[in-house]
């Protein structure tokens, strides 16, 4: 797998010219190639959070900017769920520890050794004859060498940041979490901010295109952020 935070790195930098920011996000999908095909309706169920928590303003915080994406998919909420045809939702989200990571920088220092001035002395006759001392003074090359070395050392703290969507089937008799697994998309990205909300739009529009999908590998989904709206840039 690709190591996420040589990508991230990028990303930390600031890609891009202008105003603008590039962000890149990993994303990792799974599906069941034959139930995802066809359920699309679903109920959301407990999973990072209770079912009495679905009232705490981040968690619909969080499904303000999920529900977008599932309904771009042709996904349906619904509070009638139906035995093997719908889907149990469950959401999870969170922000990891703070990581921090030290990175030297060496930048070899070179002078200019040796060299310097010397005099000259040049006589010649004039046009009557007569002699003519001139005296000048000539740059001598010097030579140059590596005298030492420039060490910068930096420290980078980032935090982790995920959005996960799990969907089950609903089966009788069997609990949510039981059901057979439908698809699963999967989206993280590391960045100097622990604050989850500024990540949430970046997050739900990563997994967009994913969902209900298989990627078979971990993708890269990259946008540029302009005047506060984000634009998808590339996908690999």
């Amino acid at each position: 797998m690709k190591p996420i935070f040589s990508v991230v790195l990028a990303a930390i930098l600031l890609l891009g010219g202008g105003c603008a920011t590039t962000h890149q996000v990993q994303v990792s999908a799974l599906a069941h190639p034959q139930l995802a095909a066809s359920a699309r309706t679903y109920v959301l169920a407990a999973g990072h959070a209770t079912e009495q928590d679905w009232g705490e303003l981040q968690f619909q915080e969080v499904l303000s900017h999920v529900r977008p994406a599932l309904v771009a998919n042709g996904y349906r909420e619904t509070d009638r769920p139906a035995d093997g045809d719908s889907l149990s939702l469950f959401v999870d989200f969170g922000v990891g520890d703070p990581v921090a990571r030290t990175y030297t920088f060496s930048t070899p220092i070179y002078a200019e050794l040796g060299g310097g001035y010397t005099t000259r002395t040049t006589t010649t006759k004039d046009a009557s004859g007569k002699s003519v001392t001139t005296t000048e003074s000539v740059r001598l090359p010097g030579r140059y060498e590596r005298v030492g070395t420039d060490v910068t050392v930096n420290t980078i703290t980032t935090y982790r940041k995920h959005l996960r969507l799990s969907a089950r089937l609903r089966e009788a008799g069997v609990p949510p979490e039981k059901g057979r697994e439908v698809w699963t998309v999967t989206a993280i990205v590391d960045d100097q901010h622990s604050d989850l909300r500024a990540a949430l739009p970046l997050l739900a529009a990563a997994i967009e295109p994913h969902l209900g999908r298989d990627t078979r590998r971990a993708v890269w989904e990259e946008f540029r952020e302009h005047d506060g709206r984000l634009e998808r840039v590339t996908s690999r």
